[in-house]
């Protein structure tokens, strides 16, 4: 009989208690049991920031964060608290299926077994993608295919880790809110380039910092790289490096990183950067400085180990500080750009009707179709001939689908085209037929992955058409990689200011592959068309020296 009246009299207070829960943090810190490494009830002890942060009424929320920052939670805690006291479905967005399912099992299914509440709110039918409490639904989806994320209609939306996604399907994403009166977005990620993913978000934002009053001078201040480190050591394996410490950027006096969680807690609050910013969209930046698990030594060996480190040095400044990060040489820039443009014009005496010029042809097809057309200089037909011929662009422009079938036809005549490569999607069929009217002159290209460095596998398609297969970070190394030092392209002195908008768009950064190792690829930031019809002109280079020799094409490679 006592059992039962504790039960009831449990019941009971629970749900007077539950009444009181209309604040996410309140939520969190009476429903969230957590593991390692601070096990207990949920708390923002360890990650102040956070509190302000679960309780946002803004309708768009955008957060760039260093790792390890305690805002993935925020995002696992908005959406079990949208299911259990807003009773509205939830949508969360990972950037791929299997981190999804990772995801789901990992860190939802460990919220569950910690907590007897959460868990018992879920019913037995739960599936890795699918969580359903009562008539509400919280859906865990990869970003990747249109499938996935259609037909969802959510009033929560939590996008985590926006930058790794396919930023296409972002917008879709946002989609899925169209027909809810309440609308409520949450973008989580570690930085990776400017002007990309959360970057990009978050300047539409509020642009808030976590600002605090010194503990030592009591001015409000923030903690920034590398003003608030003193740097000890001079290297990667220096000892002395773990004696590094935080102090405060104005009365530089030294700041105890084992109280940070106490000074932090005491007073610390979100301050708006942005002039004018519109309150509806917030934006939330924080770095490693703040953390409580990561001490000041650990930051300077990480910003020593970039030293020399591409790779390193991008870690440091995306994990450690949260910041958006661009190498050195890592994408053209407008000085790349204008040192290579000389006085001939897009104008110009077009080539002789069989005369000795080697012009090439790239084209990025689709609804426009952007356009560039390359003459060649070099000694003679040798090994790596891109690498030894200096490119000069003739003539670059865009045309409608409407003029498909002429076109291309007039500018392959015109300019007396000896190679020509057409990417081969969105219209297959149409690159064909262009083909068909150019044999041994035109090649349909599709970028894959398998095909190592600047190698060019040809075969023909399934419906007969020549097709090469590239690695599309070397071949837009290759290309790109004229306009930089030493410069070995030049351009007309009326090159569109598309065309050159075009070229610094894609940025080189670095991923991890499944093996864990570090791999170079081209993101792009912006509208790129004309960056890729250089890439195929460049490729239709050995192209030209393999007919033109009727030797493989690898010996030019």
């Amino acid at each position: 009989m006592s059992d039962l009246l504790d039960e009831l009299k449990h019941a009971i207070v629970d749900g007077l208690r539950g009444r009181t829960l209309t604040r996410c943090s309140r939520w969190a810190a009476h429903r969230r049991v957590m593991g390692e490494p601070f096990p207990g009830p949920y708390s923002w002890k360890y990650h102040p920031w956070v509190r302000e942060m679960h309780d946002s009424t803004a309708s768009f929320n955008y957060s760039m964060k260093g790792a390890q920052l305690g805002v993935t939670e925020v995002g696992i805690n908005r959406a079990l608290y949208v299911i259990d006291q807003l009773r509205r479905d939830v949508l969360y967005v990972l950037p791929t299926a299997l981190n999804a399912s990772d995801f789901s099992k990992a860190r939802f299914a460990t919220a569950l077994s910690n907590s007897p509440y959460l868990a018992g709110i879920f019913t037995d039918t739960n599936t890795v993608n699918l969580k359903q409490a009562g008539t509400n639904t919280l859906y865990i989806r990869g970003s990747r295919g249109d499938s996935n994320l259609k037909s969802i209609p959510v009033s929560q939306l939590i996008l985590d880790e926006v930058d790794e996604m396919d930023q296409k399907q972002i917008d879709l994403a946002l989609t899925r809110l169209d027909g809810q009166v309440h609308k409520h977005v949450w973008g989580i990620s570690t930085p990776t380039i400017p002007e990309y993913g959360i970057h990009k978000l978050y300047q539409t934002s509020t642009q808030e910092h976590f600002v605090f009053k010194c503990p030592r001078c009591s001015r409000w201040t923030e903690l920034v790289w590398p003003d608030c480190v003193e740097i000890i050591g001079q290297h990667v394996a220096d000892p002395r490096c773990r004696e590094s410490f935080l102090k405060c950027k104005d009365c530089k006096r030294r700041l105890e990183h084992e109280a940070k969680p106490d000074w932090l807690a005491a007073t610390g609050r979100w301050q708006a950067m942005a002039a004018n910013a519109n309150p509806d969209i917030r934006g939330y930046y924080i770095n490693q400085l703040y953390s409580f698990t990561v001490s000041p030594g650990e930051l300077v060996v990480a910003y020593f180990k970039g030293f020399g480190d591409e790779m390193a040095n991008k870690e440091f400044h995306n994990s450690k500080l949260g910041l958006p990060f661009v190498g050195e040489g890592a994408k053209v820039t407008d000085e790349d750009l204008q040192a290579c443009i000389r006085n001939h014009t897009k104008d110009d005496t077009r080539p002789a009707i069989g005369g000795e010029r080697i012009v090439t042809m790239g084209v990025d097809q689709g609804k426009w179709s952007y356009v560039e057309v390359c003459q060649w200089f070099f000694d003679g037909w040798s090994h790596d001939i891109n690498a030894a011929a200096q490119a000069k662009v003739l003539w670059e422009g865009k045309f409608y689908e409407d003029e498909w079938d002429t076109r291309l036809d007039e500018l392959m005549r015109e300019w007396q085209v000896l190679a020509c490569v057409i990417d081969a999607d969105p219209w297959p069929m149409e690159a064909r037929r262009f083909a068909r009217r150019f044999p041994g002159y035109v090649w349909l290209c599709r970028y894959r992955r398998g095909v190592t460095a600047k190698e060019i596998a040809i075969a023909d398609d399934e419906d007969g058409a020549p097709m090469a297969t590239v690695d599309r970070t070397s071949w837009l190394s290759a290309a790109l990689g004229r306009f930089r030092e030493p410069r070995r392209i030049t351009l007309p002195r009326d090159v569109s200011f598309d065309y050159l908008e075009h070229q610094k768009a894609l940025v080189r950064t670095y991923q991890r592959d499944e093996h864990g190792n570090a791999v170079a690829t081209f993101v792009n930031t912006k509208v790129d068309h004309f960056a890729h019809a250089r890439t195929y002109a460049e490729i239709a280079l050995p192209l030209v020296a393999a007919r033109e020799t009727n030797r493989d094409i690898q010996s030019f490679l």
